[in-house]
């Protein structure tokens, strides 16, 4: 059996391929079993999954692994990752797991775990439970389950009341909202949840068919300036646009003259608003090393600090946690309001609370909202690889950072990393305001070239995206020094 790891992000991979296949979900099943089964004598675990083909099939498999021992198992359907989260500390489960891949194709799937209280394990317990997802499973439980497997999916309706409930007193009958629901997990419920508010809503890619998810749609489309969005906002006049993801953990927002707001305008926005509540602890908003330094400007005038984590939401989360603080999230559209009832990045919950600003009798319109926030020219590479050494051991590649790092300048910032859930490496690129875009980029693509070549690369792709616009850059033209 080969080893099955955890990731950033849980266990990732091509659906009906080990782990992600159905033998692979019976044995991280059996793990978590034996993991919640050392927390507590009769523990309930909850799942949920997004809309992929795979989907049913690995949760069906993750369940009978999970009913190895004695456990209660809530299996309630299609349902968002924060969804889980709420479900998972509402009804105090010891475990929820959700399947899904977020933002990947169809044809990718994964499993993560959410603890009892609503957030990502921590790493001790990751550890803990990767050992015991990669121990054989007992020949003697494989007689037959003692576990029991109960469908309820009438508790998603738990968790749209959930959504709401913040927002029934607010008077959203003059906002027009357009909805992408990426054909995913939203798909039932982001709608519900603007509709029973008194918005105009606009719906679209809310049809899943198990192929379609994040299929030329959703978060990370808008993201690169694409998609029907855009057009569906201008030509009906509406406030805003909000763009899910597979699983809604993210959110990208299109404003009245169709231009997109990312996770930065989102933060800009939330902040200023919680601080003229009087709602935002310490006036800090945590972010990560990919966030655009326009953000720490436009938030300094606000008298609003920016304290940075590594990449990935679990570090936000912890930063939120041990210093008191409320808001958090990336530039991907992952945002974080961390209180005693949202434990996790919920795109849904985001756009339900800048409409809510957007409500105000004197807010202005979103662009003008997001207006203060002027981003300095940042460039992001992924470069697919096909292993990921340490970059510290490659000495081309590190020759290549340092004379790059010297010739754009002390100011240019420089984030260099592999992907948690891809085989991809990453690097961000951020310059002055002297800097060309064209320039950037070009240096962004050599570093993702460098690695490439020391890495192996299964195939040449590599693309490269303007973070200002979204847009995606044609790396004929880079490489071309056009």
């Amino acid at each position: 059996m080969t080893k099955i790891e955890f990731g950033t992000d849980g266990v990732r991979g091509k659906a009906g391929v080990w782990p992600i296949d159905v033998s692979g979900a019976r044995q991280i099943g059996h793990g978590i079993g034996a993991f919640v089964c050392q927390q507590t004598a009769k523990p309930k675990v909850l799942i949920g999954r997004d809309t992929r083909q795979s989907g049913e099939e690995i949760a069906a498999s993750l369940a009978e692994g999970v009913a190895l021992h004695d456990v209660e198992i809530i299996d309630v359907g299609v349902i968002t990752t924060a969804g889980v989260a709420y479900l998972t500390k509402h009804l105090n489960m010891d475990a929820g797991i959700v399947i899904s891949a977020s933002h990947n194709p169809w044809t990718e799937n994964g499993i993560k775990v959410i603890g009892a209280d609503g957030c990502k394990l921590s790493d001790e317990q990751e550890q803990a439970l990767e050992e015991a997802v990669n121990r054989p499973i007992d020949p003697q439980k494989s007689a037959g389950a003692v576990g029991q497997i109960q469908p309820a999916p009438e508790l998603v309706a738990d968790y749209i009341d959930h959504l709401i409930g913040p927002f029934q007193h607010i008077d959203m009958s003059q906002i027009g909202i357009a909805l992408d629901c990426s054909n995913g997990a939203a798909s039932a419920i982001a709608p519900q949840c603007f509709e029973r508010l008194g918005c105009r809503v606009i719906v679209t890619h809310a049809e899943p068919d198990g192929t379609n998810i994040n299929h030329q749609c959703g978060s990370e489309i808008v993201r690169e300036g694409r998609g029907g969005l855009f057009e569906i906002v201008t030509s009906n006049n509406l406030r805003l646009g909000a763009a899910f993801d597979g699983d809604a953990d993210r959110v990208v927002l299109v404003d009245e003259t169709g231009h997109m707001a990312d996770g930065d305008h989102i933060l800009y926005i939330l902040a200023t608003h919680m601080k003229g509540e009087n709602r935002l602890p310490g006036n800090a908003v945590v972010t990560t090393n990919m966030a655009n330094r326009g953000l720490d400007m436009a938030l300094a005038a606000q008298d609003i600090q920016v304290i940075r984590t590594p990449v990935g939401d679990k570090y936000v989360l912890r930063e939120l946690q041990s210093k008191g603080y409320v808001l958090g999230g990336e530039q991907s559209g992952h945002i974080i309001i961390y209180d005693e009832t949202h434990t996790t990045g919920d795109g849904i919950y985001s756009a339900l609370l800048i409409a809510g600003v957007l409500a105000s009798v004197d807010s202005p319109p979103l662009s003008r909202l997001a207006l203060p926030l002027q981003k300095f020219p940042q460039v992001v590479v992924s470069a697919r690889v096909a292993s990921k050494p340490d970059l510290q051991s490659l000495p081309d590649f590190q020759r290549d950072y340092h004379r790059i790092s010297e010739q754009l300048g002390p100011d240019t910032a420089i984030n260099t990393r592999y992907s948690g859930t891809e085989p991809l490496f990453r690097v961000m690129i951020e310059g002055t305001l002297q800097h060309r875009l064209s320039d950037i980029a070009q240096c962004a693509v050599a570093l993702g070239r460098s690695v490439q070549s020391a890495a192996g690369s299964p195939s040449d792709w590599i693309e490269a995206k303007d973070c200002t616009t979204g847009s995606t850059l044609s790396i004929e033209e880079i490489e071309a020094g056009q």
